[in-house]
């Protein structure tokens, strides 16, 4: 069984939908899945609590990590928790680990500033980067799902 990690940063419900339709398609693919907000102290809850704190251990389950990111500048703040767990771990434990990164506009977007940020952060922790994901579905929603699919069957 594939192992998705799916963590995101949202100040709005859309981009916590769309990480969450990034797991819902995953969970299709029989992988499974753990869901992690970055936020910053204080920040208000979006659409439900609880999804926990990203820990190094969440990184070691993973096969694909997943990273949704709202803004187009980078908020150290937020991406400082990932920073720190990726620069805890021994790249040596990486290997064949791979990620893929989202942004507010979705899969076809534009790479953005905290995209590339988040994605040095996690190259130097010694995972790479995901073959380019396609869909052709109309709907962006229907897209993430199609985008978790695909990385849900990265390992079966």
């Amino acid at each position: 069984m594939s192992h998705v990690l799916v963590i995101f940063q949202a100040d709005t419900e859309r981009t916590e939908q769309m990480a969450l339709a990034v797991g819902v398609g995953a969970v299709e693919a029989e992988a499974g899945i753990r869901l992690r907000r970055l936020r910053m102290p204080g920040a208000v809850e979006v659409g439900h609590k609880g999804y926990g704190t990203l820990r190094e251990a969440d990184v070691l389950w993973a096969d694909t990590v997943v990273v949704g990111l709202e803004g187009e500048k980078s908020s150290t703040q937020e991406l400082n928790g990932l920073v720190m767990v990726l620069s805890g771990l021994d790249s040596s434990q990486m290997k064949g680990k791979e990620y893929w990164t989202f942004n507010a506009e979705g899969i076809a977007s534009k790479r953005t500033e905290a995209q590339t940020l988040a994605e040095e952060a996690l190259l130097t922790a010694g995972i790479t980067p995901v073959p380019a994901l396609v869909s052709d579905a109309a709907d962006e929603t229907e897209r993430m799902k199609d985008a978790g699919r695909q990385l849900g069957r990265q390992r079966i």
